[in-house]
């Protein structure tokens, strides 16, 4: 089922190689995002954070001005629950919270990559293989946060404070992470000058890693903000584990083209901007490397700019015959991605209301 879907979106993306004028087919576009929305919608106890979002739906009290009016579950931030204890009273099915949900992040994610990709085709297809599953199935509330911050960079672009402040504050009720739109923005005026720059830059935040500075840094800075409580001490104790060399790997194969055609695609002020988002979000993901499943919920936040990156490296591509290359290498990274949902049970069999799609 997943990868009978990427090579829908594959297939499409080749045919575009030929026919240019598919690469930002709205229309096209609009048919692959319902695609993934009926996809999130049919889906049955698909996910490792389903059980915990179904209770929370099946539990979470109807809405009630009443004073003493409470949903049951504080912990989560006031938008996602008081929205949902609200439509407890017009609908009772946990099919529709899911799909509410998908459908407002990939809302978001529709109509940013209208905003900002060359390449319509290639951002929905690395969405897919690299986001889709975890932040649509899994991680739902940072998937909004993380589709709404792709929606603004419109107006970070635009360098157009008050709004990137609302979106930022909108997220934020929704999932905390979304206070990293506000701090995208003040990142994207960072002008990194050369690639001698950003590989110093990189190795300093690896180093810091390696040697236990990133850790003493990390656990200073929660004692400070005042966010080192029993909960946070838990979760270090329970996933305080480092990166894993395949892990470091991946990321450095994806830095490589990116640095490499900086000095060539740094005078687009867009690229430049974007690309220094990046960058920081890369340097977050070296310099705390200790702590490695927290710190990867960071840094795909920023991570999810590759589908607006990506495109812009391969617009810049001369020629068709390099251009299915490309198409190619991407292809079979992002199908090599999509192998880890086999060997979960939570992912795999596809799980729907009308049944197991293998």
């Amino acid at each position: 089922m997943y990868h009978i879907v990427g090579l829908i979106l594959f297939t499409a993306l080749i045919i575009s190689v030929y026919q240019p004028e598919l690469e930002n087919n709205r229309t096209l576009l609009f048919v692959f995002i319902a695609m993934l929305f009926v996809m999130a919608a049919i889906r049955l106890e698909i996910g490792t954070d389903y059980p915990t979002y179904n209770t929370f739906f099946e539990n979470v009290k109807p809405f009630s001005l009443h004073p003493d009016y409470s949903s049951g579950f504080q912990h989560y931030e006031p938008l996602f629950q008081y929205s949902t204890a609200i439509l407890k009273h017009v609908i009772d099915s946990p099919i529709f919270f899911f799909s509410l949900w998908a459908f407002i992040s990939l809302v978001f994610l529709w109509k940013g990559i209208l905003d900002q990709s060359p390449n319509y085709l290639l951002s929905i297809f690395i969405y897919y293989c690299l986001i889709y599953i975890n932040y649509t199935y899994n991680g739902i509330r940072q998937g909004v946060a993380m589709t709404i911050f792709i929606f603004s960079l419109k107006y970070i672009l635009a360098k157009k404070l008050l709004p990137v402040l609302a979106l930022t504050l909108f997220a934020v009720l929704i999932h905390s992470s979304g206070f990293l739109i506000l701090a995208a923005y003040f990142m994207s005026f960072t002008n990194f000058k050369n690639r001698l720059i950003i590989f110093l830059v990189l190795l300093a935040a690896f180093i810091t890693w390696q040697i236990g500075t990133g850790e003493a840094l990390f656990l200073f800075i929660m004692e400070k903000i005042g966010v080192v409580t029993p909960d946070i001490v838990m979760y270090v104790k329970l996933f305080l584990e480092p990166h894993t060399l395949v892990q470091v790997l991946q990321r450095v194969l994806i830095l490589i083209p990116l640095v490499w055609l900086y000095p060539r695609l740094s005078s687009d002020e867009k690229y430049r901007r974007l690309f220094s988002i990046y960058i920081w979000g890369t340097i977050i993901y070296l310099t705390f490397g200790f702590f490695s499943m927290f710190i990867t919920r960071i840094n795909m936040f920023f991570r999810v700019l590759e589908i607006i990156l990506i495109p812009m490296l391969y617009e810049k591509i001369p020629s068709r015959s390099q251009k299915m290359v490309v198409n190619y290498l991407v292809m079979i990274w992002g199908f090599i991605v999509l192998t880890w949902v086999y060997y979960k049970e939570a992912y795999y069999p596809f799980k729907t209301i009308f049944g197991d799609i293998l």
